[in-house]
């Protein structure tokens, strides 16, 4: 069906045109008729006044007063001069003459009244004859031509006689005194038809005018902008359509540039734009979703690689691990790995960066670890190796940080290798951070040496392990969580009952306490936590008092434990020596004493509160002699005796753990 021309627009312009017409109209008409009216008044005053003042000029030719006289008292002049009154009003087109006189009360007496027509003068000679009186109230024009008002002695009146022009003129005598009033009446009825006729014939004129020019004007808009919208209109729907518009308008007769013209080159631009716009939008899209597609394919790798949640347990421990991505992968990692039946590896590392570069960069690194620690490396040594391996080929310069702990299930003996990643928290009654070696981050200098160093868990404690994106989580007002935070509401999980942790509900209260920190805000880095506990094998501590005689507890759980032989007294005095500082320069007055075998092995654990001291990490050469009474020579004897020392503070306390290793007979 052919789209015809937009109805709406022609007839808003015809209203237009026609509302036009019309107040041109009504303002032509008040113009012509006042224009009119006033020709008309002038007209009719200047034959009133023309007829009034022959009367006068007669009358006054004869003597005022001869003439009032003779018509007061002779009927025959009266007649005659009706006569003349009669043919001036056929004369002068005038309607009306008459002449009268004004009391002091303002009453008029008629003299002689004369009209037009023999029908109207009839009516007047009955109605207005000699000597009629009428009291009704004097007219504008009267009371100004008695005041001596001269340049307005007329007035329009419209009663039963007709609509008339009225036009008074004074009869003076000798003395310039008012004797009598000649009235003469113009008729507006003829003028206002002459008026009127022409009125019409220029609204026809007029209106024929404005018709001619509202179609030559609907024409023109039609060629000029109806036309060149509904083409414009045409190409737009071709274009939404299938966007093949190639933005050339339909050709036409363009007489001048205006701003259809405008619209329309604008419109060409535009559709070529738009085209290309849109071209990239969808190729963006398509690469997008390629991306898309390749990030969620990432994630379920990487999730296979980094589990998003891990629990392991064991018969002495217990971990579980997290790892929540900022994107759809992350540089996050952690790992578990047991290098055999006694040991449990827990790492935890975090890459620079973000997205895919980190993800790929965290995937080397973990692959790594996991390599050289399965190999039977050490902690520090697996770090070590992992770094030069980074160094070497690491083209991005990109780096890591991180964590890892080895835990003897057996002794709760925990190695710990740091690579400038957050401090560990000791999970205790007393949660506080474990103050580490921290090294270099992997993958930054070739030469960087990473060391290792051991701490006990007791029966109950464990370690949490995290990246940064829990400390650093910030709040609205741009506050980050902070270490004292979490270790605050790591306190809150302890249970007293237990005397322990719940690994699992710590990590997920862990996540729970920063997403409510940050307040539901984005997610801006990765976060990864990794609890665990050490369950131990439920030995008691023997509570000593801080005197050298309570040694002897010691000394006989010990020998009842090993046997009385060589070995075991070797042993008996290393402990003697630690036990015997402990009392003697500690200052302690709490000190707990706990003794397992395993194996062929024998753990002697002291834990006292006394002044924090690690013996572990003194001054291992001989002591000279004046410092041997300070208990130099028996922290050197003990370490002589023993194979592993193992020292931690942890809740307030110095725990010092000692490992005996020699062939022991069964007991």
């Amino acid at each position: 069906m052919k789209k015809k021309i937009r109805a709406s627009i022609l007839t808003r312009i015809a209203l237009l045109f026609l509302v036009a017409m019309i107040i041109t109209t009504a303002i032509t008409y008040l113009i012509v008729y006042n224009f009119m009216m006033d020709q008309a008044i002038r007209q009719g005053d200047q034959f009133a006044g023309s007829a009034a003042h022959s009367v006068s000029d007669m009358i006054g030719s004869y003597g005022t007063e001869n003439v009032m006289t003779s018509l007061n008292t002779n009927e025959t002049a009266r007649d005659e001069m009706h006569t003349i009154f009669h043919f001036l009003c056929r004369s002068t087109k005038l309607r009306y003459l008459y002449m009268y006189t004004i009391d002091e009360d303002r009453y008029r007496h008629y003299i002689i009244c004369a009209a037009n027509t023999d029908e109207d003068d009839q009516r007047m000679q009955r109605e207005y004859r000699f000597g009629t009186t009428r009291t009704t109230s004097l007219y504008r024009a009267e009371t100004n031509v008695l005041n001596g008002i001269k340049d307005e002695d007329f007035e329009l009146i419209d009663n039963e006689y007709g609509w008339v022009c009225m036009h008074i003129v004074p009869l003076l005598d000798e003395n310039g005194h008012i004797v009598a009033m000649i009235g003469a009446d113009y008729g507006m009825e003829r003028i206002n038809a002459d008026a009127m006729n022409n009125l019409w014939q220029v609204l026809l004129i007029g209106a024929a005018i404005i018709a001619v020019t509202c179609v030559i004007a609907l024409l023109l808009i039609r060629h000029s902008v109806t036309r060149p919208i509904l083409a414009l209109s045409k190409r737009m729907r071709r274009f939404a359509a299938d966007r093949k518009e190639t933005g050339t308008p339909d050709k036409r007769l363009i007489l001048y540039e205006d701003e259809v013209t405008d619209i329309e080159e604008i419109f060409g631009t535009m559709t070529k734009d738009i085209s290309r716009y849109v071209s990239d939008i969808e190729a963006l899209t398509e690469e997008r979703i390629y991306n898309q597609t390749q990030l969620d394919v990432a994630r379920k790798i990487q999730d296979g690689i980094v589990p998003r949640e891990c629990s392991v347990t064991g018969d002495r421990f217990e971990i579980n691990g997290c790892m929540r991505a900022a994107r759809e992968v992350g540089g996050d990692f952690y790992d578990l790995i047991r290098p055999d039946d006694r040991r449990i590896c827990a790492v935890i590392g975090d890459s620079s960066g973000k997205g895919v570069s980190a993800a790929l960069f965290m995937t080397t690194v973990k692959a790594s670890i996991r390599e050289n620690l399965m190999a039977g490396r050490g902690l520090a040594d697996t770090l070590n190796c992992v770094n030069r391996e980074l160094c070497a080929s690491n083209p991005e310069n990109m780096f890591a940080t991180v964590s890892a702990l080895m835990l003897d299930t057996e002794t709760g003996i925990v190695t710990i290798a740091n690579a400038g990643h957050e401090k560990p928290l000791i999970l205790s009654r007393e949660p506080c951070y474990l103050d580490v070696m921290s090294g270099v981050a992997l993958g930054l200098f070739e030469n960087s040496q990473i060391d290792e160093q051991k701490i006990v868990l007791r029966d109950g404690d464990g370690i949490f392990l995290y990246t940064d994106g829990v400390t650093e989580a910030i709040n609205a007002d741009r506050l980050p969580y902070g270490g004292e935070r979490l270790r605050e509401m790591v306190k809150t999980e302890y249970g007293e009952d237990s005397g322990s942790y719940d690994t699992l509900a710590l990590i997920r209260d862990t996540l729970a306490s920063v997403d409510a920190f940050a307040e539901g805000g984005e997610q801006f880095d990765d976060i990864t936590c990794l609890a665990l506990v050490y369950k131990g094998s439920g030995d008691a501590w023997q509570t000593l008092r801080p005197e050298l005689e309570s040694f002897e507890t010691v000394k006989e759980l010990t020998f009842s434990a090993l046997g009385e032989n060589d070995r075991t007294m070797d042993i008996v005095l290393a402990c003697e020596e630690v036990f015997t500082n402990i009392v003697n320069y500690s200052g302690a007055d709490k000190i707990r004493f706990a003794g397992r075998r395993i194996g062929d092995t024998w753990l002697a654990a002291f834990a006292d509160n006394g002044t924090a001291f690690d013996p572990v990490t003194a001054e291992k050469e001989m002591p000279q002699f004046d410092e041997l009474d300070r208990g130099g020579m028996g922290i050197m004897f003990a370490r002589m005796n023993s194979s592993d020392m193992v020292y931690s503070r942890i809740d307030g306390y110095n725990v010092l753990t000692m490992v005996f290793e020699a062939e022991m007979p069964e007991k």
